[in-house]
């Protein structure tokens, strides 16, 4: 699979989940239905100051 940017991936979610908030990142676990309709689940790091798209 291509790398998805994580905006997209945010827009695909059916669950986010903040995993941990600590020492400037934030953790987020990811959960998506494919085109298959299979589950999935990731997680992400964000660095103090990006920003993110809902």
């Amino acid at each position: 699979m291509n790398e998805i940017q994580l905006s997209d991936r945010i827009k695909m979610a059916h669950t986010i989940e903040v995993k941990s908030a600590i020492r400037r990142k934030l953790t987020l676990k990811i959960s998506w239905y494919d085109v298959h309709g299979e589950n999935h689940t990731e997680q992400y790091s964000i660095d103090e100051g990006s920003k993110i798209e809902f």
